[in-house]
């Protein structure tokens, strides 16, 4: 079996043939969009019970604020990243670590929101689901450091640069932001104060990168947990024998002679069957560069 024929290879996810949590995602931002077009419009308030305020938020109130945006900019910029990178995690690591991924960020980016906020002279309200987006943006591409990728600034403006530096970019701003636009205390420094946009909330964007580091980490961690281990250590049974998979240490180790197109099959076959048991984390880096050797070759 090559890996144009793997379920997780092909246009459906690992975790079935249903609709992918990314696309349900959006949709489910786009209804609740119309409905807060269909509230202005009718002067009413039937959304008030989603929004996070800073005084006695209700326990809802930290993951439903994800689900209201303030107009149609905001929405399209989260759902542009989510499109993007959502889609990137699903398929790395599954619809359940997208759920954990996107929740958590929303989560502890409302949690670091509100208490900045505490004893300062901000009041309002948190809307939108930018934290969670900015967890999975920080899932999805803190492995591809060195890759290339052009981005369309304002829309219309091409821009190539590393992923590494888009990173450092946005993680630069949001530090900056959060510093000079939130803390309490910011009005001691007026001459910055005109230089950020105090409408967004740089201490929510700040807490879903925190929570979307560590999730990476968590999703990548290589060290087994003890019933992994008990089962890397217990036989296997005789009728499924559990395949090798080659290891490789360094890069002159993975760096081997040309194979012929079966034997680059059978051990692309390997590196897949392990993926499909325990997971994309399980690989080391050595095997990921061989996995992206391979699945070139045989194209």
């Amino acid at each position: 079996m090559g890996i144009a024929d793997r379920s997780y290879m092909r246009g459906r996810r690992p975790d079935g043939p249903h609709l992918s949590a990314t696309v349900w995602t959006l949709g489910v931002l786009v209804a609740f969009y119309i409905l807060g077009l269909i509230q202005t419009s009718a002067g009413a308030d039937f959304l008030g019970w989603a929004m996070l305020g800073e005084n006695s938020p209700m326990l809802w109130q930290w993951l439903t604020h994800g689900l209201l945006h303030d107009g149609f900019w905001h929405l399209l910029g989260n759902g542009l990243i989510l499109w993007w990178t959502g889609d990137i995690v699903e398929r790395t690591y599954g619809r359940r670590a997208f759920w954990s991924v996107l929740a958590g960020g929303t989560l502890i980016g409302a949690v670091v929101w509100w208490s900045t906020g505490l004893g300062g002279d901000r009041s309002g309200q948190l809307l939108g689901i930018s934290a969670g987006v900015y967890a999975l943006m920080l899932v999805a591409l803190l492995d591809k450091l060195d890759h290339q990728i052009t981005l369309l600034l304002f829309f219309f403006l091409p821009v190539t640069l590393k992923v590494r530096w888009l990173l450092v970019i946005v993680s630069l701003f949001t530090f900056l932001g959060w510093a000079f636009a939130e803390l309490p205390g910011r009005h001691t420094w007026p001459q910055w104060k005109g230089a950020w946009n105090d409408s967004i909330a740089h201490s929510a964007h700040l807490g879903g990168l925190l929570f979307g580091w560590l999730a990476f980490r968590r999703l990548n961690q290589t060290n087994l947990s003890v019933q992994d281990a008990q089962e890397e250590m217990a036989p296997p049974p005789p009728t499924a024998p559990e395949p090798d998979v080659v290891r490789y240490d360094d890069e002159e180790t993975a760096a081997v002679a040309p194979l012929t197109r079966q034997q680059a099959r059978a051990e692309l076959d390997l590196l897949l069957d392990k993926i499909s048991a325990r997971g994309f984390g399980s690989l080391s880096e050595a095997d990921k560069r061989r996995l992206e050797e391979l699945s070139a070759r045989l194209r």
